[in-house]
């Protein structure tokens, strides 16, 4: 490993779930941080170090993004919108990542996840799959990913690409979580869209972050275009994980319910975020499940939290957003 206190890093949407885990472990091991962020107020949560650069701006802005890169090692593209705003705005802040690498030399490090992937036949995902995108977001994080790649392989600047599970941890907020951690926090039974006796893969954010800093920290084990998957914390069933949930909540008498795909398709005739998930159906319906031994390769010490650790911080986290009622 590298002399920590010593590196730099500019992450792109430091205040939500994967760019705030990286801001806080990058900040425990004494890396000097730089953060471009929209609204600096969201940062507030996150406890970070007093001397973290806090750059305010747009991701969209290639030469924003430039400047704010040089001297960095790393370039963490950790920004993700709404779906109804992904296109064009998720190309756009992914060229500007691209440009701040290009022009500092610093390592590109993006959070892919499984949707460029499509249907598959139950046979678990390891790094060199193949891309095969049957949905308009699979598409889009295809070229992503492509672009990203594109950088690496031209020598223009290295570039990391992880993948895990669906992301859940103290820093993450979203549709999904909420329907788990937010419910069960106001003392209501957390909802899935889709079968519960299937299994899922989670994704401890903290685990992940850690994980892109130990890769971080030894650059010389690391191809100029690498790909590692954490297919870690894969649960036999999705009651499990809700029902440990229910446990840290201190309500494990509330156990799981089933969304109905016919309330959010109604629902989607006027959410915007409904419209767009019902698209990714199959994802409930056919869990896509990831493998990989790149882990294993770079960094074989590196061991995930156990999911009650995991389950339980990311409860008590939620239950400071909200105060517990009756439900």
């Amino acid at each position: 490993m590298v002399d920590s206190g010593n590196r730099q890093a500019l992450i792109l949407g430091a205040a939500g779930g994967f760019g705030g885990a990286m801001a806080q472990e990058l900040g425990r091991r004494g890396w000097y941080l730089r953060l471009l962020v929209r609204d600096p107020a969201r940062l507030g949560r996150l406890g970070l170090p007093e001397d973290a650069d806090i750059v305010v701006g747009d991701a969209r802005d290639p030469a924003l993004v430039a400047h704010a890169a040089q001297g960095m090692d790393a370039i963490v593209h950790a920004v993700n919108l709404p779906y109804p705003q992904w296109d064009p705005a998720m190309r756009r802040i992914t060229a500007a990542a691209i440009e701040g690498a290009r022009a500092s030399g610093a390592r590109l490090v993006f959070p892919g996840n499984v949707y460029a992937f499509g249907r598959q036949d139950a046979r678990p995902l390891h790094e060199e799959a193949e891309r095969r995108p049957d949905t308009v977001k699979g598409r889009l994080r295809a070229d992503l990913e492509t672009a990203i790649e594109t950088l690496g392989r031209e020598g223009a600047a290295p570039v990391l690409i992880l993948r895990a599970g669906d992301f859940y941890g103290p820093t993450v907020r979203n549709g999904l979580t909420d329907m788990i951690f937010a419910r069960l926090a106001k003392g209501q039974a957390p909802r899935w869209p889709g079968p519960l006796d299937l299994p899922h893969q989670w994704c401890f954010v903290p685990d992940l972050a850690r994980l892109t800093a130990d890769l971080l920290e030894a650059p010389e084990r690391l191809a100029p275009v690498e790909h590692v998957h954490l297919a870690a914390q894969l649960f036999d069933t999705q009651r499990r994980f809700m029902e440990m949930a229910a446990a840290a909540a201190g309500h494990p008498r509330l156990g799981p319910k089933r969304l109905p795909w016919w309330l959010l398709r109604l629902a989607a005739l006027t959410d915007p975020v409904a419209r767009e998930l019902l698209e990714l159906r199959y994802l409930f319906d056919d869990p896509v499940m990831l493998t990989g031994n790149r882990l294993q390769v770079l960094v074989p010490d590196f061991r995930p939290t156990a999911p009650e650790r995991a389950i339980a911080a990311t409860m008590a986290a939620h239950a400071q957003d909200v105060r517990p009622t009756q439900g």
